[in-house]
């Protein structure tokens, strides 16, 4: 496996600030414009589930916080790649968000069943459903991105690694409140407050509300509609009682509500000019609802606190989209097709306890121990209207299965998947001396999955099940060179647990109902799919300089990937679902630098550098290539022959280089606060699929560079802000997809154009 870290030689910019960043490290350069109490603010995080400064953790965390959330305009999950290195964010088939950390992502974009690779939770709840990453963030204090497996206290579904959201909580014996109004180009309009309010002595409630509103970035010239476009409201309460001495209760609402004219996901062949303009035969839709109830109790028993996180959580979604990404009438070539709708029910129960030790047993020991529980059922019904006459006219379908080939059909299936998940976890950290520490954890799990499904290969419910059982856990040394520089290495495995598909490939010798003959070739999706996991070796350093001026975290990583869930194809047609790569390895070096070069001025650097590459034979079925064959009685033997082998492929969504870079420049005008930030980000190229096709795959570079100007008026309460974000209004390519069923159709998102945004802020006290 070659272990250059590519494409470093074609960022010029990248360069020039590299070089600026060595020039500004050395000290004597800014030793005279430095007061002597000045230092960078230390950061607290509860990454290992108990306050700790981001320094202490031997782990690569980013800790992003509400101040940074507000500079750089960050609104949601999409934003994060921006600021986190090594982390990309896609929103596949334009709405189902998939957030990649070191090149691991969930590659089954179209099985709902598979699991993220990215663990989302909310003030330490786990959120199950990966569509409620498309809330809008609202009233957050800090936001921690774990870098690497989480094997041990997050588990399952962090094999990439974990997001902790963190909200502002209510505050007693405190009136204060906040509101701020965004407006700007594209008729965009945001207001958010949020409010704090004592009730007596011992409990407060908070509650925030967000409305973002904002006409469509591109158009679709068939039909008129506007896309990427926004209506967004967001509400969420937050009650505290401090119940008794040692007790206290949180109870908090969230809820979400997007209705939108859905994203523009235009075909890389469609010749309509401009790339912010497609012409697509059906209208686009999109709608979420996401709602989530939580309750946080915590307990000082003395020796220990003891905490319990319980949740109910609901989304519903409905998608209507143009299949194909085109229109007939200028790509014939093109059979019409439209999910019209997909709609996806996800219900959730989570429950968690845990004990956390306050001083080290016997002078030595920390620990944690403590259990989880979780019970997910999803309801999906997929409707796909295809024009199998190819006369350009959709005939309708006849939604009962005896009648399923008649009228323009293309897919149907309705499925009930479930999952019930529980586990036990433990973790201690021995302290040698005041400079050594050893820490180890475990965590079991064990898996239930039940799905039902029915679909036009089976017209009887079908039911599938599953039992998955996975021992997961963290070994790691801590040393202190001194007060000020530690330097860890560490062992991680983490895993994805397996599952069912919706649909999968038939047997040599059973009937193909699509083709109508006798299936000869061999699956490559088969009803259920392997755990994934990942073996995780990390080596970092921490270090503040300077007497706390220069704070520089380093980490070099490798990973050895077993049993990579990606999204398959099957040589007969429209069969396609989650199956395994067995090996893959992913190297990896990153660096995050904060750097107080005079008392006014700033910097911070964020670099990530990957090399991946599927290192074990293994043949899988481009569908791009698979389709082009088009679908007649038999042709599975002749697809299963296109199968082709990927290793030596790079990973999906794994940037070999990627870069945020900004500097922050504080001042006093008439004793008024006035910063200003410049912000430079940098995506290197990637591959969208493990198929590497030079032709769908290969998603090119960008460049970004946003800009904030802010006033504080003295008295803390009205505050001004002007934004530009991509001030060269760049066309960059977010991300790619690929539909596996049968369309032979690739599409593209765009990042979002410049805007040009305003916003005034007011707080009270």
């Amino acid at each position: 496996m070659s272990t250059e870290l590519p494409r470093f030689k074609r960022l010029p910019i990248a360069t020039a600030i590299m070089a600026s960043l060595a020039a500004s490290s050395i000290p004597s350069a800014y030793a005279d414009n430095l007061d002597d109490d000045a230092g960078i603010e230390e950061i607290i995080i509860v990454a290992e589930k108990r306050n700790e400064s981001l320094q202490d953790v031997s782990q690569a965390v980013t800790a992003v916080t509400g101040e940074d959330l507000l500079d750089k305009n960050i609104l949601s999950f999409v934003d994060l790649s921006a600021i986190t290195p090594g982390v990309t964010v896609a929103k596949n088939e334009g709405f189902k968000t998939i957030i990649s950390i070191r090149g691991v992502g969930n590659e089954a974009n179209q099985n709902i069943v598979a699991n993220p690779s990215v663990s989302y939770h909310m003030d330490g709840i786990y959120i199950a459903s990966p569509f409620a990453l498309q809330t809008d963030f609202i009233d957050v204090e800090l936001i921690e991105v774990l870098r690497g497996p989480q094997g041990t206290l997050f588990g399952q579904n962090s094999t990439g690694g974990a997001i902790n959201v963190i909200s502002k909580r209510p505050e007693l014996g405190e009136t204060n409140g906040k509101f701020d109004y965004t407006f700007g180009e594209h008729s965009l309009s945001q207001l958010r407050g949020s409010v704090n309010i004592p009730i007596g002595d011992s409990a407060a409630l908070r509650t925030s509300v967000s409305k973002y509103d904002r006409d469509g970035f591109s158009k679709n010239v068939l039909n008129g509609q506007d896309l990427d476009d926004a209506d967004n409201l967001t509400i969420k309460t937050d009650f505290f009682w401090q119940a008794t001495d040692n007790t206290n209760l949180r109870l908090i609402g969230q809820f979400f509500e997007a209705d939108s004219n859905g994203a523009a996901i235009k075909g890389i062949d469609d010749p309509t000019p401009g790339a912010r303009n497609l012409a697509q035969d059906t209208e686009s839709k999109f709608e979420l609802d996401s709602k989530l109830v939580g309750l946080i109790v915590e307990s000082d028993l003395g020796f220990a606190t003891a905490k319990y996180l319980g949740s109910w959580q609901e989304d519903e979604i409905l998608v209507q989209r143009d299949n194909d990404r085109h229109a007939y009438s200028t790509n014939p070539e093109y059979t019409i097709s439209a999910f019209l709708p997909e709609i996806n029910n996800v219900e959730t129960f989570t429950h968690e306890i845990n004990l956390i030790s306050h001083e080290p047993a016997f002078g030595k020991l920390d620990w944690i121990v403590g259990a989880f529980y979780l019970d997910t059922d999803i309801e999906v019904t997929i409707r796909e209207e295809l024009d199998a006459n190819g006369n350009g006219v959709l005939d309708g379908y006849v939604p009962s299965f005896p009648d399923v080939f008649a009228g323009d059909v293309g897919f149907i299936s309705d499925a009930t998947p479930s999952r019930e998940s529980f586990s036990i976890y433990g973790q201690t950290t021995y302290n040698f001396n005041d400079t050594t520490r050893l820490i180890t954890g475990l965590r079991y799990t064990k898996d239930d999955v039940e799905s039902a499904v029915s679909n036009f290969f089976a017209p009887e419910p079908t039911l599938i099940e599953a039992s998955v059982e996975e021992v997961t856990g963290r070994i790691a040394v801590e040393y202190d060179i001194s007060d000020d520089i530690m330097v860890y290495g560490s062992y991680t495995r983490g895993f994805k647990p397996g599952g069912s598909n919706l649909t999968f490939g038939f047997e040599p010798g059973e009937f193909d109902f699509i083709s109508g003959a006798i299936d000869n070739s061999e699956p490559l999706v088969f009803p259920t799919f392997e755990n994934e996991t990942i073996n995780a070796y990390e080596l970092g350093i921490k270090a503040e300089l300077l007497d706390n001026r220069l704070r520089t975290n380093l980490a070099t990583f490798f990973y050895d990937y077993q049993n990579l869930q990606f999204q398959a194809t099957d040589p007969n047609a429209f069969q396609g679902g989650v199956a395994n790569i067995p090996e893959a390895e992913i190297t990896g070096l990153e660096l995050e630098l904060i750097a107080l070069l005079t008392d006014d001025l700033i910097l911070d650097v964020k670099m990530s550098a990957l090399d991946s590459e599927i290192t074990q034979d293994y043949f899988a079925l481009d569908n791009v290539v698979a389709d082009g064959l088009g679908f007649v009685p038999g042709d599975d033997v002749l697809r299963a022959e296109l199968a082709e082998n990927v290793k030596g492929n790079e990973l999906a969504k794994a940037p070999g280089f990627t870069m945020d870079a900004s500097l922050e420049y504080t001042t006093n005008i008439a004793s008024h606060e006035f910063r200003s930030v410049l912000q430079y980000t940098y995506r290197g190229e990637f591959e969208q699929r493990i198929f590497n096709n030079p032709a769908i795959d290969q998603v090119d570079d960008y460049e970004v560079v946003n800009l904030r100007f802010s006033l504080d008026l003295d008295d803390d309460t009205w505050g001004f802000d002007l934004m530009a974000t991509n001030v060269f209004d760049k066309d960059g390519v977010n991300s790619r997809m690929s539909d596996v069923f049968g369309v032979n159709a690739t599409g593209e998102e765009l990042i979002a154009p410049r805007q040009v945004m305003a916003r005034v802020r007011y707080s009270f006290y």
